[in-house]
């Protein structure tokens, strides 16, 4: 679900409050001229990119850790390796 059609604008700690459930939302993507953005319940959001350097900083931040976190996850379920992998080939 997306937040609204305009663009909103980031806090200072490169987050968003959802609209839908008021939980924090956090950076998983970056485009061009937008950060795309997700909650724990999954509702989405788009920002537009702030364009100053500690927010930037921050925002690749976010993303990094989101990839960390993922990676840890796939090596804990085994679907690193074709090996660990199941039919749905996540």
């Amino acid at each position: 679900m997306e937040i609204g059609t305009a663009l909103r604008d980031l806090k200072a700690d490169g987050t968003l409050e959802c609209g839908d459930c008021g939980m924090p939302m956090f950076a998983y993507e970056r485009a061009r001229e937008e950060i795309r953005l997700e909650c724990a319940n999954h509702h989405h959001g788009v920002a537009r990119l702030p364009g100053q350097a500690a927010i930037d900083r921050l925002v690749d931040n976010w993303i990094a850790k989101r990839g960390a976190q993922l990676h840890v996850q796939h090596e804990r379920w085994g679907t690193d390796d074709e090996k660990g992998r199941d039919e749905r080939d996540i």
